[in-house]
């Protein structure tokens, strides 16, 4: 009788602390790693970087999509922009479409709580989230490239003979951090066509969609940054080879998106893109 109530106690005591832990800190997603040495400099370029949530059946999305896409045009390199799908509701692709939903998209899509269609946040600063046709952003993005950076970034991403994609990414610190960073890669696609509902034209069966996150490379919150965080430290990550999961995925319309977080807040610290050559 003892012996039962003993692990009866134990077996409370148990769930009880994992209802204590962080959902990201025990769900366990895989990716590519990384291995860690000394790198190369790099320019002290900081750049913007938004997430936008959308979907095929979200009705304002397009006029978001057009917001973004003039301010990207406007900003060049300086805007590093990712589209993610919704999960449900009108995330939902329509019959026969192509699914553009994403684990990664998902889980980011509940972390942060998007539950409304257009959604974006720059830099994942959620203390502030754009709505809409998304008017108020561009003074945003522009005031985000304007910063002085923390740490400067560089990637390249190079196709060989058999399919895979060797990936490397340079890091420089600017100034002194402190606090634990992750560094994090998506792949995205550009020039993608397919239905679309819009405010003017109803359903447009081959809206071009750009800047659509197709995977996440490494772990779903990025893997570490091996560094010190010191003023002029330079560290370079080549990872692992990436192969394609997805055949409708073309390699020609894609870029790799690395990104450096702070670990805690999941704040941007910077972020880099490049085709795959």
């Amino acid at each position: 009788m003892k012996k039962n109530f003993l692990m009866l106690a134990l077996g409370a005591l148990l769930l009880a602390a994992c209802d204590q832990i962080p959902e990201d800190e025990y769900t366990v997603f895989s990716g590519i790693s990384a291995t860690w040495s000394d790198g190369n400099g790099v320019a002290a370029v900081q750049r913007a970087y938004v997430e936008k949530y959308t979907g095929p059946q979200c009705i304002n999305c397009p006029m978001a999509d057009q917001t973004i896409d003039a301010i990207h045009h406007t900003m060049g390199d300086k805007l590093v922009a990712v589209s993610i799908n919704h999960f449900e509701g009108q995330g939902k692709p329509f019959p026969g479409e192509i699914d553009l939903r994403t684990d990664g998209g998902t889980a980011w899509s509940k972390y942060f709580g998007i539950n409304a269609l257009p959604a974006a946040y720059v830099n994942r600063n959620t203390a502030k989230q754009y709505t809409g046709a998304m008017n108020d952003i561009a003074g945003a993005l522009q005031d985000a490239a304007a910063a002085t950076p923390v740490v400067a970034l560089d990637v390249n991403a190079t196709l060989d003979a058999e399919g895979g994609i060797a990936i490397g990414v340079d890091l420089e610190m600017v100034q002194a951090y402190s606090n634990p960073m992750t560094l994090t890669l998506a792949l995205i696609e550009d020039s993608l066509r397919y239905k679309q509902l819009t405010p003017n034209d109803g359903i447009v069966d081959d809206y071009a969609h750009n800047h659509m996150l197709r995977d996440v490379l490494t772990d779903i919150w990025g893997i570490k940054v091996e560094a010190a965080g010191t003023q002029g430290e330079k560290r370079h990550a080549a990872f692992a080879t990436y192969r394609i999961k997805d055949e409708s995925i073309d390699p020609q319309n894609c870029h790799i998106v690395a990104f450096v977080s702070d670990k805690a807040s999941r704040r941007v610290l910077n972020a880099a893109q490049c085709p795959i050559e």
